[in-house]
């Protein structure tokens, strides 16, 4: 028997009632794609819920691995601290090894030029006339505060001087050399020979040469002889080879 649809009542009894109706109206209004939806959403839930269970098992490894690199980072930071607190005595080791080195070369090189007391003389156009001890320089300078402007440290320095030379120049005129000696020259060298060139010339009124006697000259000290502040007589490599 068929159904009289006047109402909207009518219209839902008869969806209600009959499922082929039913179904015939949902086709006609709804697509496919909106009709399979909940099907593609539970699928797709599905999908959502293994996704979380497998996202948890990498978050779960993943905090594992942080543990074991924190751990290994702790470790790292460790080994680090030592290696550096190695690598500084290592360094003042070295340093120590380099600055014994450097004065026994420098011992040496004092040693050498006293053997060439008339080569230095010579190199500078001058005949050797002799040299000063440290005792005759302590007596020169005097005792300590006799001159207020020479500080403690220059007086030693002066009295320690490597060597000091009288030489005569052609006409017979006397003339001081204030010579430090180092196997591989630095400033330092330079400079205490020119301060103690220029006490030497003070105290005794002769013309006073600064000069320095090594096998080699580092950057600074090279630039000192190159612009006149110092001499140079350079010394054999052979020398300083035991016999």
């Amino acid at each position: 028997m068929a159904s009289t649809i006047n109402t909207t009542d009518d219209l839902i009894r008869l969806l209600t009632e009959n499922t082929e109706f039913y179904q015939a109206v949902r086709r006609l209004i709804l697509t496919d794609e909106l009709i399979r939806l909940p099907e593609r959403f539970a699928a797709f839930a599905n999908r959502v819920d293994d996704f979380i269970v497998e996202q948890r098992g990498i978050n779960a490894k993943q905090q594992e691995f942080n543990a074991k690199q924190q751990e290994f980072n702790a470790k790292q930071h460790e080994f680090n601290a030592k290696q550096q607190e190695f690598n500084a005595e290592q360094r003042s080791f070295n340093r120590r090894i380099e600055d014994g080195i450097g004065e026994l070369k420098g011992n040496a090189a004092r040693s050498v030029i006293n053997a060439y007391l008339h080569e230095i003389a010579a190199h500078l156009g001058l005949t050797l006339q002799g040299s000063l001890s440290r005792r005759e320089l302590g007596e020169l300078i005097g005792p300590q505060g006799r001159h207020a402007d020479v500080s403690s440290g220059d007086r030693a320095s002066f009295i320690r001087a490597d060597l000091v030379i009288i030489a005569a120049d052609a006409d017979g005129d006397a003339h001081n050399i204030a010579l430090e000696a180092s196997y591989t020259a630095d400033l330092r060298d330079t400079r205490r020979a020119r301060r103690n060139a220029e006490l030497l010339e003070r105290l005794t009124g002769r013309s006073t040469q600064a000069m320095i006697a090594s096998v080699r000259n580092d950057r600074e000290a090279q630039a000192e002889i190159d612009r006149g502040a110092v001499a140079w007589y350079p010394l054999d490599p052979d020398d300083f080879t035991p016999e």
